[in-house]
C-alpha cells in the first residue's frame, strides 16, 4: 500500500496539486509527529503507538493549524479503513469534500473484522466520492451502498521505470545461470507470500501436473515464516527455488527479467502491483481472476488467468504456459507490456484522479 499511495502523491504534486500527507506509522514506539517539508506539500509522519483516539487527535489539532491558513479543498483517504475514517471526517469538520480510494482487503478482511468493520462502513456512507481498483469491486460497493458516487480509477504504472539497465540485465544473467534452476522454467514470485496469495495452492497444482521437475521457484519477498520455508525446501512439496529477500525498487527490473512468468496465484486481492511491475519489466504473467487481475490479463494473450481457489484451473493454466516456446514466450511479454503502457499509465490514472479532486460536484461517471 505504501508503494501505491507514494506513487499517488508524487504524481498529484507533478500535475500542481499541493498535498499534505499524513502518514501513520508502526515502526516508531514513541508518539512522535514529524513534518518534512517537500516540493509540493508537507508529509507529517504520526506514530500510532499511543493508540488510535490520540492519533486522530494529534492529526486534527495539525489540520486545524494548517487550516488557518490556506483552506484544504479536499480530503482523501487511502483505504476505507481507518485512514478512510479519518479523512471522512476531518472533511465533514473542515467543510470540503471527501474522496476514499478503496483497495482489496478493505472487503475481502477488514469489512468483515468485528473491530475494523465499522471504520469501512462509516467511511463508505459518508464519502463524497469512492474509487474502486476493479469494476468487480465497484459493483460489490454499489451494491452495498446503492446510490454511491463510484468511480473507477485502477492502479497506473511508469512502464519506462522498468526498462532495463546494462546492471539489470547482468543481474539478470547470473540468476538465471544459478545451478539450482538447471534450464528449468523460472517463476516468480514477489512480495508477501501471506495466505491470501494462494501459495498452497500454486505449489499443490505444481504437484498435481507433475510439475515439479520443470520448473524452478525465483521467491523475491520478506515475512517468509518458518512453516512456509519449510515447505519450500523440501523437494516432495515444491520444486526448487531461490530465494532472495526483499529488495530495492532499483533492483526490481532485473529480477523480474530473470523470470520466464511470474505467478500471482492469489485466493483474493486488489490490484497487485507485482502485477503492472512484471507487465512492465515484459514478463507474461500467470494469476488468478481474483480481484483486478482478470480484468488486466487477456488469457492467452497477455498471460493466462485461471479460476481464483481453483487448484486443477492453475494447473492447467500453467501447463499452457509451459508449452510457449522461447519466441512465443517473448512475445507475449512483449504484449503484455504494451497493454500495461496504452491502458494503465500513470498519466491515466492521475487524470482520472484529478478529475475527480477538480469536479466531485459533477454527475457521477458510469
Amino acid at each position: 500500500m505504501a508503494v501505491s499511495s507514494a506513487r499517488k502523491v508524487e504524481a498529484l504534486r507533478g500535475r500542481g496539486v499541493w498535498v499534505d500527507v499524513a502518514a501513520l506509522t508502526e515502526s516508531d514506539p514513541k508518539p512522535v509527529l514529524r513534518s518534512v517539508p517537500r516540493d509540493g506539500g508537507t508529509d507529517h509522519h504520526v506514530s500510532r503507538s499511543a493508540g488510535t483516539g490520540k492519533t486522530a487527535q494529534r492529526l486534527w489539532n495539525l489540520l486545524c493549524m494548517e487550516h488557518r491558513g490556506e483552506p484544504y479543498t479536499f480530503a482523501v483517504g487511502f483505504g476505507a479503513g481507518i485512514a478512510g475514517f479519518m479523512a471522512v471526517t476531518y472533511a465533514a469538520w473542515l467543510g470540503c469534500p471527501s474522496l476514499v480510494l478503496v483497495r482489496g482487503n478493505d472487503f475481502d478482511e477488514t469489512w468483515f473484522d468485528a473491530e475494523r468493520g465499522p471504520w469501512v462502513r462509516e467511511t463508505l456512507s459518508r464519502a463524497t466520492v469512492v474509487a474502486a481498483i476493479s469494476s468487480e469491486m465497484k459493483r460489490r460497493i454499489i451494491a452495498l451502498y446503492p446510490g454511491r458516487d463510484v468511480r473507477l480509477v485502477p492502479n497506473g504504472v511508469d512502464v519506462s521505470a522498468w526498462e532495463l539497465l546494462p546492471r539489470d540485465e547482468a543481474q539478470r544473467d547470473e540468476i538465471r545461470a544459478n545451478p539450482e534452476f538447471d534450464e528449468r522454467t523460472i517463476i516468480g514470485l514477489f512480495g508477501e507470500l501471506k495466505y491470501k496469495k494462494g501459495l498452497d495452492l500454486w505449489l499443490g497444482a505444481l504437484r498435481d501436473a507433475n510439475f515439479l521437475d520443470r520448473v524452478g521457484l525465483l521467491v523475491v519477498g520478506d515475512r517468509l515464516d518458518d512453516e512456509t520455508i519449510e515447505i519450500l525446501t523440501d523437494p516432495v512439496l515444491a520444486p526448487r527455488s531461490v530465494r532472495n529477500p526483499f529488495t530495492d525498487r532499483d533492483r526490481l527490473p532485473g529480477l523480474y527479467r530473470a523470470c520466464d512468468f511470474v505467478a500471482i496465484p492469489s485466493l483474493y486481492d486488489g490490484m497487485p502491483n507485482v502485477l503492472l511491475e512484471a507487465m512492465s519489466a515484459g514478463v507474461a504473467p500467470i494469476v488468478s481472476d481474483a480481484g483486478a487481475m482478470g480484468e488486466v490479463v487477456t488469457d492467452g494473450q497477455t498471460g493466462f488467468v485461471f479460476r481464483a481457489q481453483d487448484r486443477e484451473a492453475a494447473a492447467e493454466a500453467l501447463g499452457r504456459a509451459l508449452r510457449l516456446s522461447p519466441s512465443a514466450r517473448a512475445a507475449m511479454g512483449a504484449a503484455a507490456r504494451e497493454f500495461v503502457r496504452v491502458n494503465y499509465s500513470m498519466e491515466r490514472e492521475t487524470d482520472a484522479l484529478c478529475q475527480i479532486l477538480h469536479g466531485a460536484g459533477e454527475p457521477k461517471q458510469s
